[in-house]
């Protein structure tokens, strides 16, 4: 089941697909790396990140039972003042629903590599989210005034051909 000009089985799921598609970039750039003897990747642009962003979580196929429209951007901002060969950058998480009119697609301060995982771990994995209301009771020190938290399951099931994931909490 490889990328190279082949096309995917019928059966596979769309996260096998998208990790099939990481799995065959990272390769690529491994290989690109194993050929230059400086230890330099040339980092393409980040088109390949954006157009399997907009792939596999704006325009999916496979409609999701719980209709969960909310979709995760990572934006990382150069903070000036950091050297250039030392950049850094503030990070932080925007969320928007797919039909959105302000959807980033394009923006170039968006780290879609980044967004691309966030996506895949929110929309296919389980996982335990945690909130806390907090005070800071000295610089470095927070207490938790209050805190709740929420297992959050994607079970698979199984519409005609296709395979749809639906999000279960508890």
């Amino acid at each position: 089941m490889a990328l190279g000009g082949s096309t995917f089985l019928q059966n596979t799921t769309m996260l096998e697909q998208l990790l099939e598609e990481i799995n065959f970039q990272r390769t690529k750039e491994m290989r690109q790396l194993m050929k230059d003897d400086s230890g330099f990747v040339v980092l393409q642009g980040t088109t390949y990140w954006t157009d399997l962003f907009v792939r596999h979580f704006l325009f999916q196929e496979e409609q999701s039972i719980d209709c969960d429209d909310l979709l995760f951007f990572v934006r990382k901002r150069h903070l000036k003042g950091s050297p250039r060969y030392l950049p850094k950058y503030e990070t932080d998480v925007e969320v928007f629903r797919k039909d959105s009119k302000k959807l980033p697609i394009g923006d170039p301060e968006i780290d879609w590599e980044e967004t691309v995982y966030l996506n895949l771990i929110v929309h296919q994995f389980d996982y335990t989210l945690t909130l806390a209301i907090c005070t800071r009771t000295s610089p470095k020190e927070l207490q938790v005034l209050k805190r709740h938290s929420q297992k959050v399951s994607v079970i698979l099931v199984q519409v005609g051909e296709a395979t749809a994931g639906a999000r279960v909490t508890s």
